[in-house]
């Protein structure tokens, strides 16, 4: 039976996974406000910043001795754990032509209740989560309206953890662990657009990815606005998942929530 603070260290664990992220639903975004300007010679560019209010569902394991976690983190949960994180996308388009680069980096931690009833005192839990995505994406259809692009990329994954236990009879002089995994994984992927105004628009968006880990997926749904010709904001839902399995670590974890983010144009 899992103690209190163990369900709160699994919930927080996962919550690094925020940064897993993924080719961007923001660089698809971004695609679809370059679609009226794809015929015009030259690069096009634009940049992203975002945020991802992401929940998590799944299992997570560190190491053979410390069992698997199961894991249902709220947003709200994660948030409370940040220390530190950022994101964004860049994506660069000529003709039918565009390469898109998305970076991931969060950093959480957080301190367990006393563990049983203090003899094993308290543990302490950080995780760095990182992510870097590079894609390249040819428009199969030129469409102003109704934009189709393939996609094709390889997406890094890195996760560093520290288990600590502080001083308790159980542990004399405490307990320090690390643990570092990375991998790397080939994907493929479909987005679409549709422009149904000069202002508004959607996309569709979903990969498959696999080398690294055993498996990953992702599905993106979203509503851009063009405020100007140079800013616009976009929100939607995005659901990425992921599966990583070796010896000393596991992890099967699904993230997924609405985002935000604004997008500029040069």
């Amino acid at each position: 039976m899992q103690t209190k603070s163990s369900r709160r260290m699994a919930a927080w664990l996962v919550g690094a996974s925020l940064s897993i992220p993924t080719i961007p639903a923001h660089a698809a975004e971004q695609a679809a406000d370059q679609a009226a300007s794809s015929s015009q010679e030259g690069w096009q560019f634009s940049l992203t910043p975002y945020l991802w209010l992401a929940g998590q569902s799944g299992n997570v394991r560190i190491g053979q001795v410390i069992p698997g976690q199961n894991v249902d983190a709220h947003f709200s949960s994660i948030w409370q754990n940040l220390d530190f994180g950022v994101m964004g996308t860049f994506e660069a388009r000529k003709d039918r032509w565009a390469i898109i680069v998305d970076g991931f980096y969060v950093n959480v931690s957080t301190t367990s209740d006393p563990i049983l009833g203090g003899r094993l005192g308290t543990a302490r839990l950080q995780l760095d989560n990182g992510i870097v995505q590079a894609a390249g994406a040819y428009r199969i259809l030129p469409s102003e309206k109704t934009p189709v692009d393939l996609i094709a990329g390889l997406r890094y994954t890195n996760l560093n953890a520290k288990l600590s236990f502080s001083t308790s009879p159980v542990f004399p002089d405490g307990v320090n662990r690390n643990s570092s995994v990375d991998w790397v994984d080939g994907l493929v992927g479909v987005r679409a657009f549709y422009r149904f105004t000069d202002r508004w628009s959607v996309m569709g968006y979903a990969d498959v990815g696999t080398g690294g880990a055993k498996y990953s997926w992702q599905v993106v749904a979203s509503l851009s606005w063009d405020a100007s010709k140079t800013i616009g904001m976009t929100a939607g839902y995005r659901i990425l998942a992921q599966d990583y399995n070796t010896s000393s670590f596991y992890y099967n974890i699904r993230t997924a929530g609405p985002f935000a983010g604004v997008h500029i144009r040069f």
